[in-house]
């Protein structure tokens, strides 16, 4: 069974040197036969996001029998979605299973059903969640995706289908953009000029990530980093780990059209899934005299979901990857009069013009009164 997150990303990384093709991915769901709400989370949860995928990618989503594994081809992706179940209470039976849909090459994912309590609040059992199941996840090489939704009819904190649908996204065909490879070798000079010039900021936005833990599934899923330049941009490319990012696991990109979700770039991978919004929030910026040098997308569960700021959190859920995001997060920057907001229930978005100046706001924002500011008190 793989249990490193190490080869998982790197397994990743390799499979998005190019935007899949369609035909290369593979869709399939199991109902847990021991969960009395299989039937419900079936008819609610997993089928409406299969059709919203069937109508948005044309793909497919296959039932398969608990117990069963997939046929995982080589060179493709597939994608298993499982549950509900209880990750707190999993038996080693159930465990089992995941771990050898893990281990037979399915990217595998959990719908969660915690169970609330009389007067539908969270059972105090449910505190323990945030450490314990991502343990569990590393262990069984699987993910648990996060449940934000409350079924008070059934008296359970779960997911939704949106849930769902976004993680399959995330989980296979990852960049909604068009990309196009340059190669121009005027290009990929810049590029490496870059890479030379950026090395030591990238290296501390690392650190920094290491030291605060800013992201909440796993630091290569998580997050983006941009650094924007007249005419161009150096951004993160997609699976970059965060906690260990050299400058080297930086693109270029020279151009981007919203009218044909495209963009174009020089590098070894692909650039960020995010990297359609934060093009267009970097051009809106600057239109308005504003252009940040740099641009940072984390994850940190306390501030996301927490009882802080909650005056910055979007009024609703923006879906990634799309342009159009851009223009909703140029819109939450200026109403909001703040160099930062909080995507409700995903993470958050952060400008400005140096690392120095994130690291600052991580000390004052994300985790007051720890690490070098505290110490310099």
């Amino acid at each position: 069974m793989v249990t490193s997150t190490a080869s998982t990303a790197h397994v990743q990384v390799y499979d998005y040197r190019y935007k899949r093709d369609v035909a290369d991915l593979r869709y399939f769901y199991v109902v847990n036969p021991a969960s009395p709400h299989g039937a419900w989370a079936l008819g609610e949860i997993i089928l409406p996001a299969a059709r919203a995928l069937h109508a948005d990618y044309g793909v497919t989503v296959e039932p398969l029998a608990y117990g069963d594994l997939p046929e995982v081809r080589p060179g493709g992706v597939t994608y298993v979605v499982y549950g509900p179940t209880n990750p707190l209470t999993m038996p080693p039976r159930e465990q089992a299973y995941l771990a050898a849909l893990a281990a037979a090459g399915a990217r595998t994912n959990i719908i969660s059903a915690y169970p609330l309590t009389e007067t539908n609040e969270d059972r105090p059992d449910y505190a323990a969640a945030s450490s314990v199941v991502p343990r569990l996840c590393d262990l069984l090489d699987i993910n648990a995706i996060f449940p934000d939704a409350l079924d008070l009819s059934r008296g359970i904190r779960t997911n939704t289908w949106q849930d769902v649908y976004v993680n399959a996204i995330g989980e296979t065909i990852r960049v909604k953009y068009q990309p196009t490879e340059s190669v121009d070798p005027g290009d990929r000079a810049v590029l490496q000029r870059l890479r030379h010039t950026h090395a030591d900021e990238v290296a501390e936005l690392a650190r920094v990530h290491r030291e605060h833990h800013l992201w909440q599934r796993k630091p290569y899923t998580d997050g983006s980093v941009m650094f924007t330049h007249d005419g161009y941009w150096f951004a993160s490319q997609t699976l970059t780990d965060k906690s260990r990012m050299t400058s080297g696991d930086f693109d270029l990109i020279t151009s981007f059209d919203e009218g044909t979700r495209s963009l174009t770039y020089t590098g070894e991978r692909l650039p960020t899934s995010d990297a359609p919004e934060f093009l267009m929030l970097s051009s809106l910026l600057s239109m308005h005299g504003r252009r940040p040098r740099l641009i940072v997308h984390f994850h940190h569960r306390e501030l996301t979901r927490g009882p802080r700021f909650r005056n910055l959190v979007t009024d609703a859920r923006i879906e990634g990857g799309h342009f159009s995001a851009g223009r909703l997060f140029f819109r939450e920057l200026r109403q909001k009069r703040t160099d930062w907001f909080i995507i409700r229930e995903h993470g958050m978005v952060w400008v400005g013009d140096s690392v120095h100046r994130f690291e600052e706001y991580v000390h004052r924002v994300v985790a007051p009164g720890s690490g070098r500011a505290a110490a310099a008190r």
